[in-house]
């Protein structure tokens, strides 16, 4: 870690160059400001260490300028009085001391602003990847911002490859932990273990005591995706967590407080799910302190551009150099893209796979679910059959109508194929049955 101290030599500065030097930070010491502040032409390092009584006549002037040269960097300053710069303290400097407590509180100190840069870091990082200009990701961009200062619980809500988990891991960025819970892939009978754990014998099979993945998240951020999926026994157990912060373990005497911070997300309209009882109404509202919508692909087709040469940057070799053309961008506009973002990357990828560097063509992109779009539109305007010149020309027209009506069906359910089945009166394996001979893999649903 490199550290610029702005000093003249005392015995302070030495205290603390040795200090520094014994745990292998590196060190640049400036001990004129002529000479190196007001001609610096690149940002210095992350920490500075700034020692007020060195350069007194000059602070003010001297911290503007570091200011404008290095916007980013933590000022850790210190002084004999503190009470003599106090203005340039609260205007200047995220860290003051005097020059005894200096000598005691020195690494801890230095540690939370490498702490802080860190997070930093991993922020702008993550929110790089929330690729878009289009208005609504703008507006997601400030409210990612505001939900990462707070504490409060997040639910994310969008369909299905819009990427709430994105959303979720840039929320969280400041936390050290981050555990992913599947809701939609864990059995009934096991929730309460998974979640809060057990001790050994609470039940038939538990040969050796288990923390569950709520205690394995303490002091981070937990994700409960697919949060719409969890059973409603598992519904009354986190929302006692929510409202206590203590979970207790299956088979344990005694509760255990936590510190957890919970980002939940569904492709579920839970409001809708409250109605019908199949989500506790005091959990929604609960979970639905800081509201995150991600808007689908199809209702913000200026972001696909983007979208589509970030993928290509990202999926093409170091040696190759692929470019959109105009008609390729077309088709990629005026595709409804029902997986969204997800559906985008794997088109784009699978056009590198393929294709030769170079300018992509718009029959360069494969994209599945293009028949079935064209013929719903052919649908919606014709009612009559006039341009099918024989049965199986009908047949399959039919076929497509059905595999239209299917998915469409689905992706109003939120891409869940049981609560689909279970709406259209049918068995959920005979839906899957019907999915597979239509030619529908589940897997891209």
């Amino acid at each position: 870690m490199f550290i610029d101290f702005f000093t003249k030599e005392t015995s302070t500065s030495s205290f603390i160059q040795d200090v520094l030097s014994s745990v292998n930070y590196d060190v640049t010491v400036y001990d004129s400001i002529e000479n190196s502040l007001y001609t610096a032409k690149a940002p210095f390092s992350p920490i500075i260490i700034w020692d007020l009584d060195s350069f007194s006549e000059e602070n003010d002037k001297a911290l503007q300028a570091l200011r404008e040269s290095s916007p980013d960097s933590m000022i850790f300053a210190y002084a004999e009085d503190t009470n003599n710069y106090g203005y340039l303290c609260n205007k200047f400097a995220d860290v003051s001391m005097n020059a005894a407590s200096v000598r005691v509180h020195l690494m801890s100190k230095i540690a939370k602003l490498r702490q802080f840069i860190e997070a930093r870091k991993t922020f702008r990082e993550r929110m790089s990847l929330l690729v878009g200009k289009s208005p609504a990701m703008e507006q997601l961009r400030k409210s990612v911002l505001k939900a990462m200062v707070n504490s409060g619980p997040v639910l994310i809500q969008g369909e299905t490859g819009v990427g709430k988990e994105l959303i979720a891991r840039a929320v969280s960025c400041i936390y050290d932990k981050f555990i992913t819970v599947n809701c939609s892939a864990i059995p009934d009978n096991l929730f309460e273990s998974e979640l809060f754990g057990h001790t050994r014998g609470a039940f038939t099979g538990a040969q050796a005591e288990r923390i569950g993945l709520f205690e394995a998240a303490d002091g981070g951020a937990i994700f409960l995706d697919e949060i719409g999926d969890m059973p409603l026994h598992a519904q009354v157990k986190l929302l006692r967590v929510l409202q206590s912060k203590e979970i207790r373990p299956i088979g344990a005497n005694q509760s255990k407080h936590i510190d957890v911070r919970i980002v939940a997300a569904t492709n579920r309209d839970l409001k809708k799910a409250v109605q019908e009882k199949k989500f506790r109404e005091d959990l929604f509202y609960r979970l639905n302190v800081i509201p995150l919508k991600i808007s689908p692909l199809r209702e913000r087709k200026e972001d696909i551009e983007d979208l589509a040469n970030y993928f290509i940057k990202q999926y093409q070799s170091e040696e190759d150099s692929y470019t959109l053309s105009p008609k390729a961008l077309e088709r990629l506009q005026n595709h409804n893209w029902p997986g969204n973002i997800r559906e985008l990357e794997n088109v784009v990828q699978r056009a590198l796979c393929f294709t030769n560097s170079g300018e992509l063509q718009p029959e360069d992109f494969q994209i599945e679910n293009e028949r079935t779009s064209e013929m719903a539109e052919v649908a919606a305007v014709s009612s009559n059959f006039g341009e099918l010149g024989n049965y199986d020309q009908f047949r399959e027209w039919q076929l497509e109508q059905e595999k239209q009506f299917l998915l469409e069906k689905i992706r109003e359910n939120g891409g869940s194929v049981s609560v689909t089945a279970e709406k259209l009166g049918m068995l959920r394996t005979a839906l899957y049955n019907r999915l597979n001979r239509l030619g529908v893999s589940v897997k891209n649903l």
